[in-house]
């Protein structure tokens, strides 16, 4: 998580990560923008950043981003072992296949239309043409 502190032109910010993350400009298309807004001057120093940030609640509003919890959602699976994978798997198939019958009923009982190609036309009869 940073905060754009200024910017540069169209393309570059300058961003501040508070922390881990240093003072640099950073392309926009690199970034994912939120909602939240920290109340400070347009070039704060890193520390007066912090202090607003502290103020303004940052972190808690931060974890109920939907930003974050993807963030978090990716990083979770990122550690799982085998195993697990596999348990993730079982239990997506398992709720698919139970959720079958609620979308054939939501559908008005009808069969979903076939997939791929329609049959391909049979050959004409007779010969060739002199």
């Amino acid at each position: 998580m940073v905060v754009i502190v200024d910017i540069a032109d169209t393309k570059r910010v300058l961003v501040d990560g508070m922390g881990k993350f240093p003072r640099v400009m950073y392309p926009l298309e690199r970034l994912t923008l939120t909602k939240l807004k920290v109340p400070v001057l347009r070039g704060a120093r890193t520390g007066t950043l912090t202090k607003a940030a502290k103020t303004y609640e940052l972190d808690k509003k931060w974890v109920a981003t939907k930003v974050q919890q993807k963030l978090a959602r990716f990083s979770r699976r990122a550690e799982l072992n085998d195993f697990e994978r596999f348990q993730v798997m079982v239990a997506r198939k398992q709720r698919s296949y139970a959720l079958g019958p609620i979308t054939f009923a939501a559908m008005g009982g009808k069969k979903p239309a076939a997939k791929g190609k329609a049959a391909a036309k049979a050959p004409a009869k007779g010969g060739k043409k002199k």
